[in-house]
């Protein structure tokens, strides 16, 4: 296995992964290879999560996308939090601004 040292061949898995997943290990020694395997699906799921915040973070783009229902330009009518569920099924919070077409009328809360 590379090693997180070689520059070439850097550790795919993050420590903290590593580190959370050899903590439950040790917490749950009989645990069956389908308990290990639940496990690491749900923090794989944790990790993918934590990965959108950070892209969220990030910050709205600029240009606001076009409407989904009729193409139109859509414009800033407010904005709230809520909570989106991926695929994982971890929870990620999404704030961004409320849009709304002028056109069509059709929202979009926060804008994809």
């Amino acid at each position: 296995m590379a090693r997180a040292t070689d520059p070439l061949h850097p550790d795919p898995m993050p420590a903290a992964l590593r580190e959370r997943m050899t903590a439950w290990r040790q917490a749950h020694p009989q645990a069956t290879f389908a308990d290990l395997e639940v496990e690491a699906t749900r923090q794989v799921s944790a990790l993918g999560a934590e990965l959108i915040a950070v892209a969220l973070a990030a910050g709205e783009p600029e240009t606001a996308p076009g409407c989904p229902t009729c193409g139109a330009a859509l414009q800033r009518v407010g904005g709230r939090t809520r909570m989106v569920t991926t695929s994982g099924p971890a929870q990620v919070p999404v704030t961004g601004g409320r849009s709304r077409c002028s056109a069509c009328g059709a929202e979009l809360c926060p804008p994809r």
